[in-house]
């Protein structure tokens, strides 16, 4: 089960709606994608631990998406971390902490690693490239392909011994009682979930290339259909459901909602229009997704 927090879901100017911060839990394992100001603010007052983040990944250089993040991680050296932190980034992301933190005169006590992309046991964070006015790109949060024995199955047949049992998990064949035992015949495979970010972006193929069928789509709907959002590199909530209906996914979160918009009712009509699996998520409201 992946547990996904929608911790704020605004952009660009604060409002009632905080600026981007949105993370996706795991069995302990924890990615912070995006990091606006005031995240750790909203996360402590809310009981969401800031020194379980293992993964932090920030999709641009904009303000609204990164200036929570030197403050985060001085928090985190505070509260005395041990721990390795992950930070994904854009070119650019490992020059601002270094220089905040000098400027600051703060040295983080804990190992903080600068990736390209990462792969822990059971869960992997993939950059893709998206098309807004500035280098910037989303991540795709994908589980591993989990294999299950069919252990009902072997013990009808009379197969009870664990370490045959354990051979055909490990995709081994196996010779029982004259018979040949073949893995394929007894294993059964679920596909991992999969979650895509976008950050800001407008409507563009690399996008919908990089999301095809995940479980759950997080795209820019900044405006409501009528603005022109490429102008910004945004997209409208239409432009959202337009890109989650081609790329076939299976629910859209309208996210970095413009603080223009306190009523997104209409928003919201014009992508169910399109798409009809899309909602807008609030603040600190979470979604539990299970394969």
């Amino acid at each position: 089960m992946l547990k996904v927090f929608f911790i704020g879901t605004g952009g660009g100017a604060p409002s009632r709606r905080g600026l981007p911060a949105y993370m996706v839990r795991r069995e302990g394992l924890s990615v912070l994608m995006d990091c606006g100001e005031g995240t750790q603010i909203t996360m402590i007052k809310n009981s969401l631990n800031v020194t379980s983040v293992d993964v932090i990944a920030i999709t641009h250089l904009h303000a609204d998406h990164v200036l929570g993040l030197p403050s985060l991680i001085q928090t985190m050296g505070m509260y005395d971390r041990k721990e390795k932190l992950t930070i994904l980034g854009p070119k650019g992301l490992e020059d601002l902490l270094k220089q905040t933190f000098e400027r600051t005169y703060f040295r983080p006590n804990f190992p903080v690693e600068f990736a390209s992309r990462f792969e822990g046991k059971d869960i992997t964070v993939e950059p893709f490239e998206t098309c807004h006015v500035v280098p910037s790109q989303g991540y795709l949060i994908e589980e591993r392909e989990s294999v299950n024995l069919d252990a009902d199955r072997l013990r009808r047949e009379g197969v009870t011994d664990w370490r045959i049992m354990r051979a055909l998990k490990e995709g081994k064949q196996v010779s029982w009682e004259g018979r040949t035992l073949k893995p394929e015949d007894y294993l059964f495979r679920r596909p991992g979930l999969r979650v895509a970010y976008t950050g800001d972006t407008r409507p563009c193929d690399k996008v919908v290339k990089a999301v095809r069928e995940v479980d759950l789509l997080l795209h820019d709907s900044t405006f409501e259909h009528g603005v022109d959002a490429s102008e910004y590199g945004h997209s409208t909530s239409t432009e959202a459901a337009t890109v989650a209906r081609e790329a076939q996914v299976k629910r859209l979160a309208l996210i970095h909602i413009s603080s223009r918009y306190r009523d997104t009712s209409e928003m919201l009509k014009q992508a169910r229009r399109v798409f009809p699996m899309s909602f807008i998520p609030e603040d600190l409201s979470f979604l539990n997704l299970r394969g």
